[in-house]
């Protein structure tokens, strides 16, 4: 049986982009309040809700990349790598990465972004090391 996506996709746009806002907004909540757990764990719950509706909607990269920074949210929300301006900033230019993948996959375009770079930050804070 083939289900045809594309009458999913207006619920994908709005949810993708409700669930990016959030993240953005929880996110400037961490960056003031650093031990705000609530925080992470609105960020980690907007992050695996826009990953699952990006795989259902056969938008790999998306749910690739959130799924690498599902990793670092729960080791901050489990507090085995510290809230830092460091990692604020990676996370924030994850945010920005999405948002363009994002709107590849509403307008059917391709920025080519390559995501070794935003990948290897990410894996980097996962180790403990820095991302730079």
């Amino acid at each position: 049986m083939n289900i045809d996506l594309s009458e999913y996709m207006g619920a994908y746009i709005d949810g993708s982009r409700e669930n990016l806002d959030t993240m953005d907004k929880m996110l400037l909540n961490l960056e003031q309040n650093p031990s705000n757990l609530d925080a992470v764990e609105e960020i980690f719950r907007a992050a695996h809700t826009l990953k699952g509706m990006s795989a259902t909607m056969g938008f790999e990269k998306i749910a690739h990349l959130t799924h690498e920074m599902e990793n670092i949210l729960d080791k901050l929300r489990n507090q085995q790598v510290a809230v830092t301006t460091e990692v604020i900033d990676v996370i924030f230019e994850t945010f920005d990465v999405l948002r363009t993948l994002v709107s590849d996959s509403i307008e059917s375009t391709d920025s080519n972004i390559d995501l070794s770079d935003i990948s290897a930050k990410l894996t980097a804070i996962g180790s403990g090391q820095s991302p730079s």
